[in-house]
């Protein structure tokens, strides 16, 4: 009898990762990611995405993000949290490690790899001293048993261990409790007749940081960002080197950022009226382009002054 040999490595996704993350994805037959949505949630959170190797290949991998329990309505669906994969509901200072997805290689079923990602999760939330995590799981074998049972029947007897779900099943086992069924979180789920339920782990380990909101401060951080000043191929070029600034610095803690200007590079070579009236255009656009960076990022954003005419 021939015994396969398994090279198992758990470690956190790396940017070169993202192709061989798509080619799981095609796998398991999920919704297909963008490469740059990979990315994008790289850069806002590292820490968050693992995967399980085997003999170098990706065979199981995890996504998540931080978010404030209070910021999404419970009801919620799954292109809300994610924003339609722009994440910026992603807060660091957030106090709920979400989890976005699971994607299992389906020959690497039964070998107990999913169980050591969610181990890996509960210890990121107790070293971020975070309350909980929270998933919503779909409930894959609910087709079979819909015309006997309502969707509550069937969750119920999953809890008391007379029906098996594999995803609901293992939810349980693994400590997560029921706080909620959904329908429509994921449009178009055949099998789970679009049903869902929302799990959540409590970290037992979780101090409550007191509300220093109103509190002095002794000391502000204030991060002063000194960009280059060269033309810029269109306004999205601009929101996307501040953003990283942004991202970098409130990953700091920082209390303000700072930027110099910027916009008035492409109209040097202008009369100042008339770059003043060519920079007006924009005015609308950069406030709130930047009331959004400030809100999804927790911090006060100094973008210096612009004129509205």
């Amino acid at each position: 009898m021939h015994t396969v040999k398994h090279k198992i490595d758990l470690r956190n996704l790396c940017l070169e990762d993202c192709r061989e993350l798509r080619t799981l994805m095609r796998c398991v037959d999920s919704a297909l990611w963008k490469e740059d949505q990979i990315k994008e949630l790289f850069t806002v959170f590292p820490e968050g995405q693992l995967v399980i190797m085997d003999d170098g290949k990706i065979v199981v991998a995890a996504l998540s993000i931080i978010v404030n329990l209070s910021d999404f309505n419970i009801n919620h669906i799954y292109t809300e949290i994610t924003r339609s994969y722009n994440f910026s509901l992603h807060n660091l200072k957030g106090d709920v490690l979400y989890g976005i997805e699971v994607f299992i290689n389906p020959e690497y079923r039964g070998l107990k790899l999913v169980q050591r990602l969610y181990s890996a999760f509960k210890e990121l939330c107790e070293t971020l001293n975070l309350k909980s995590i929270v998933s919503v799981g779909r409930i894959p074998n609910y087709n079979k048993d819909s015309r006997k049972y309502a969707s509550k029947k069937y969750i119920e007897m999953v809890r008391m261990k007379e029906l098996y779900d594999p995803v609901l099943s293992f939810q349980l086992n693994n400590d997560f409790q029921i706080k909620k069924i959904m329908k429509g979180y994921l449009e178009g789920d055949i099998v789970s007749e679009e049903y869902t339920v929302l799990m959540e782990w409590n970290n037992i380990y979780y101090e409550e940081t007191p509300n220093v909101m109103n509190a002095k401060k002794s000391v502000v951080r204030l991060g002063l960002i000194q960009w280059q000043i060269h033309p810029l191929k269109d306004l999205e070029a601009l929101f996307e080197q501040a953003k990283f600034f942004i991202d970098t610095v409130s990953g700091y803690g920082s209390d303000f950022i700072l930027f110099t200007t910027h916009l008035m590079a492409d109209y040097n070579q202008l009369l100042e009226s008339n770059a003043i009236r060519e920079l007006a255009k924009y005015s609308n656009q950069v406030r709130e382009k930047f009331q959004e960076f400030a809100i999804s990022y927790n911090i006060n954003i100094i973008a210096g002054s612009i004129p509205f005419l």
